[in-house]
């Protein structure tokens, strides 16, 4: 992977429940020091690289997406595209929009938009 991929931005996000896409709100960090430290989303810009935590409501286990770029930051809300994940984080992601009534399209597994509020 080129190093202009490795991202040192980070994304914690809790799913939220009942919404017609994902979205959820989150935390941006700052992961290129020793202790993490929270960024204002202000600080990102459109096309940075970012890594993402995303939480699942009423479980204790995360997804780890590895690499997701940022498309649009409007106050407090960023518009993050998937860029890299795996076949069965892909797979949660189906179970968790299914499971709000929802569908999230077979070919939407790398390009799924994620909408945070952070």
């Amino acid at each position: 992977m080129p190093t202009g991929l490795l991202s040192k931005i980070g994304i914690d996000c809790m799913l939220s429940k009942g919404s017609d896409d994902l979205r959820g709100d989150g935390c941006v960090y700052d992961l290129s020091c020793s202790q993490p430290v929270i960024l204002p989303p202000k600080k990102l810009r459109p096309g940075d690289y970012v890594k993402l935590r995303l939480w699942f409501p009423d479980e204790n286990t995360f997804t780890m997406i590895e690499l997701a770029e940022v498309q649009w930051v409007k106050n407090e809300w960023i518009q993050i595209e998937l860029l890299l994940v795996s076949p069965k984080d892909q797979s949660r992601l189906r179970q968790f929009v299914a499971s709000e009534g929802n569908h999230l399209a077979a070919s939407a597994k790398i390009g799924q938009q994620i909408m945070i509020r952070a």
